[in-house]
């Protein structure tokens, strides 16, 4: 069970995560020493999945997002004994793939992408419609 200082470790880390278990203590009003067994607890106990980074993709030149919606083939599909979170998990492997969900409605997924222009983007979406599973975006 987390508590108070606790949280306060959390948002410190997801405001700066290279901060030193020093800085994050002056800031919540802790030693180091307990913020580093606390962090610790907090990996270990699953409370911290990952330590992770924000890129600046405009530098890296991924300037356009997009979110593709799809439609899954079910006939195909159910042949081949795959699911939506098969083919979400599948995609979700493409290097301009950010996301993937299962949503319900008129649509199957939603893939979250990022890349350098809409070229890019419309190669990609040709490269979903000959993906197994995929009827249509």
């Amino acid at each position: 069970m987390v508590d108070k200082e606790d949280l306060g470790i959390l948002k410190e880390l997801k405001r700066d995560s290279r901060q030193t278990t020093r800085e994050i203590a002056q800031k919540i009003k802790s030693s180091a020493a307990t913020v580093h067994r606390r962090l610790n607890n907090l990996v270990k106990d699953g409370y911290i999945k990952q330590f992770t980074i924000v890129p600046d993709w405009e530098k890296l030149g991924k300037t356009t997002l997009a979110y593709v919606l799809i439609n899954v083939d079910y006939p195909d599909v159910k042949k081949k004994r795959l699911s939506q979170n098969i083919i979400a998990d599948r995609l979700i492997k493409h290097p301009c793939v950010f996301d993937a969900a299962t949503v319900t409605g008129r649509k199957d997924l939603v893939l979250k992408v990022l890349v350098k222009d809409t070229e890019e983007l419309n190669k990609f979406i040709n490269f979903l419609r000959n993906c197994e599973g995929v009827q249509m975006t």
